[in-house]
């Protein structure tokens, strides 16, 4: 019963640093992302991140060794979620508002919900699941209508475009390590896992950073530089350890329910910090597409167990 209990607010912990520490990052990615080009700010904060959950992980007296199957899919979800995802993020904010951002990202679930659809042994939408996944449609579309409408006649329309595009880039890469982190069900330490992930990702972004130049064009600040440490400390260390527990122990849709407080979050500092506004017909679809997340988060589904070796089996609670 005590172990029950505690893992209950261990899970209830993690979800709090999910909602909080990643509705907060869209604003310091902002930030950032003015100061330093976007696989720059990827390699700092991974490298940096890399480096507080290696000590972590030594002070714990936790082992980094994991069998090499493992580590190569560590490091494919690590390089999704921390490249692909974060560098297209940083790059489509230096084109949208924060707040705008964090809607688009706001899909995500969506998209984890359709890959689940078509996958086998993946958790099948019901009618509630597809009138949401229609309801976030007709929402995407609405939110970007100001968009569209400006591309026809200013380059700063075509701008929003292009950062728009950007963002599906992001939310896809994001849903597709997910579903992969859910399906290899890691059998290792959290923070061995987040290790292993922020790692790769470091690698690759820092190889990304260096063939572009930027460290040559770099403009280094003092904002810049507290942009990402405050990413590097919350938005990757206590974001993802959080994220990676909570996807080995609840439920994935339970989990996505970060997707529609997040963007509530980003909205309002962007507001407060950076004095953003969205258009009426952004406003609209910003009601549609939270509306539509928590369609599919809380509908129904019908879940078949994923065939996975016993050795790596982790509890699931539903």
């Amino acid at each position: 019963m005590f172990h029950a209990s505690s893992q209950k607010t261990r899970i209830a912990f993690a979800f709090a640093c999910v909602y909080l520490c990643w509705g907060s990052t869209y604003g310091a990615i902002l930030i950032a992302g003015q100061h330093l080009a976007p696989p720059l700010v990827g390699a700092i904060r991974t490298l940096f991140s890399f480096v507080l959950i290696g000590v972590i992980c030594l002070a714990r007296g936790t082992s980094l060794r994991v069998p090499l199957r493992t580590a190569w899919q560590l490091a494919l979800v690590g390089v999704l979620i921390m490249t692909a995802n974060n560098v297209l993020l940083i790059w489509a904010e230096t084109r949208v508002a924060s707040g705008y951002a964090s809607l688009v990202v706001a899909t995500i679930p969506i998209f984890i919900a359709l890959f689940e659809t078509v996958l086998p042994h993946g958790e099948r939408l019901n009618l509630r699941g597809w009138l949401g996944t229609l309801l976030g449609a007709l929402g995407m579309l609405v939110l970007l209508w100001p968009t569209l409408h400006r591309s026809a006649n200013a380059g700063a329309g075509q701008r929003s475009l292009f950062g728009f595009v950007l963002l599906i880039g992001a939310a896809l890469s994001f849903a597709i390590g997910s579903i992969l982190a859910r399906r290899f069900r890691f059998r290792v330490d959290t923070f061995v896992a987040t290790t292993w992930q922020i790692g790769a990702a470091g690698v690759v972004n820092l190889i990304l950073a260096t063939a572009g130049g930027c460290f040559q064009t770099a403009v280094w600040t003092r904002n810049g530089l507290l942009a990402i440490a405050f990413l590097a400390v919350f938005g990757t260390v206590v974001g993802l350890s959080a994220y990676t527990y909570l996807v080995q122990h609840v439920a994935i849709t339970k989990v996505s329910t970060y997707a529609f407080v997040n963007p509530v979050i980003a909205v309002l500092i962007g507001a407060a910090l950076f004095h953003e506004r969205l258009a009426p017909a952004e406003l609209a679809g910003t009601v549609l597409i939270v509306a539509a997340v928590a369609t599919v988060i809380l509908s129904r589904t019908k879940t078949t167990p994923i065939p996975s070796d016993p050795t790596l089996e982790v509890p699931i609670e539903e």
